[in-house]
């Protein structure tokens, strides 16, 4: 019986090893070491068959899988595809989720007028929102024809006991970092059929030595009705504290060193009385990041909870600051965009791929920008006199409608699971004649 060790060195040395990742049997290296007895690798054992997808109907149940119900881009992203106001073909069968971390009530209540929520484990923060089971993976995919597993670096009991094998796994790509490429390796470890989606052609990249079928770009949509401002620019701006000769530079999202939220503020330290930072959102860091934030900006910074009407913030900004070095979207842009607010941006996700085609949308700077690169980005984005505000809101009108988004999603999903059509060669007489000669003159 081959040993442990010995599997190890010859996985090390196999073709088929990507990384953690065995491209073989779609499968983690150390999970093949652990649970096969043989392998192609080590003994010429024939590749098992995966299980045909099943054919749909006119409608598909599509279920999600994902670590927690916190409200960030996904989760964002499932609600704007459950809220397109569009004639579709899904229905939403179910989300599960791994624990209670960062549990959102009010995202939990939006979720279930659409589908049910699954938990393995319960918890007093659930407040009766979320149906406990043995298994929530299994509870999705018993209901669902096609099922999203999304947000795990490693594997767990839970989804190892699941059967995958079962649906089709719409697998889709939301960053372009390490974490990412992990949360891809777990995903296509599971399952023998995958549908794989990108956010953009950065993130598509992110596939390289993962999986071998192409990669379909779906931009992430916006919902349009919260890109509309609600209140008066004035009013909101009174309210904040902000004067009328003072510029209004925002951060909007997660308060976690890896978007960069610092940037906003060292932006605002450098360009001096006339400019005030406007932070909306929360984060497990933010009690780390709101001190580093007024310390940098003194009594010029105004901190606000997470909305949902961002339309009226982007209304009263100047210009919002998006600096992470690594995004799959990023969604602020493209809110940002629709809302006529100008936007300054390191070049991740889509928008370098957009300028290309289509020009100018954001006033660049680098990841880790300088203090000279922020004053003079934010600079030029408050004096922008409307060519590359008027162009990307154009843009983001016609290429993140939700409508666009969701038919997009079904489109990929029903073009990857349809029947293959066998092509039957037509032969005419001659050709048929032919072939009958050739077989009497062999057998004589």
């Amino acid at each position: 019986m081959i040993t442990t060790n010995e599997k190890q060195q010859l996985c090390q040395r196999c073709p088929q090893r990507r990384n953690y990742f065995c491209s073989r049997h779609g499968d983690e290296v150390r999970r093949v070491i652990n649970q096969r007895s043989t392998c192609e690798g080590w003994g010429n054992v024939p590749k098992p068959e995966p299980k045909p997808a099943a054919g749909l109907g006119e409608t598909i149940r599509l279920g999600y899988c994902m670590p927690n119900l916190a409200m960030g881009g996904v989760t964002r992203l499932l609600l704007t595809m459950m809220n397109a106001q569009v004639k579709h073909g899904f229905e939403w069968s179910g989300v599960a989720i791994g624990n209670a971390d960062v549990f959102d009530i009010e995202t939990a209540k939006r979720v279930l007028q659409h589908c049910p929520i699954y938990c393995t484990t319960e918890n007093p923060i659930f407040e009766g929102l979320v149906t406990i089971v043995p298994n929530a993976c299994q509870a999705v995919l018993d209901s669902s024809d096609v099922v999203n597993l999304w947000g795990y670096v490693e594997s767990n009991p839970e989804i190892e006991s699941a059967d995958w094998d079962a649906k089709p796994m719409l697998v889709v790509s939301h960053g372009q970092c390490e974490w990412t490429r992990k949360n891809l390796a777990v995903s296509i470890s599971h399952g023998s059929t995958h549908i794989p989606v990108a956010v953009s052609e950065a993130a598509a990249k992110c596939y390289l030595d993962v999986i071998e079928q192409p990669v379909k770009v779906i931009y992430n949509g916006v919902e349009f009705s919260r890109c509309a401002p609600a209140r008066d620019r004035d009013e909101v701006r009174r309210a904040w504290g902000i004067g009328p000769d003072v510029k209004a530079i925002g951060y909007i999202g997660r308060l976690a060193y890896d978007k960069n939220p610092l940037a906003t503020a060292k932006a605002v330290s450098v360009l001096g009385a006339s400019y005030h930072a406007v932070y909306v959102g929360e984060g497990w860091q933010s009690e780390k990041i709101i001190p580093e934030v007024k310390q940098l900006c003194g009594d010029r910074v105004t901190f606000l909870p997470r909305v949902e009407d961002v339309g009226t913030v982007l209304s009263a900004l100047d210009c919002v600051v998006t600096a992470a070095p690594n995004e799959g979207g990023p969604l602020v842009a493209a809110e940002g965009w629709l809302a006529g607010c100008p936007v300054v941006s390191t070049p991740v996700g889509m928008i370098p791929e957009l300028e290309r085609k289509h020009g100018q949308l954001t006033y660049g700077i680098p990841s880790n920008p300088s203090e000279w690169w922020l004053r003079h980005a934010v600079q030029a984005a408050v004096s922008d006199s409307g060519p590359v505000i008027e162009r990307a809101r154009r843009l983001a009108w016609n290429q993140f409608s939700p409508a666009r988004m969701v038919l997009a999603y079904e489109s990929v999903i029903r073009d990857a699971l349809k029947p293959k059509q066998v092509t039957v060669e037509k032969r005419g007489f001659l050709k048929t004649l032919k072939g009958l000669l050739k077989c009497w003159s062999t057998t004589a």
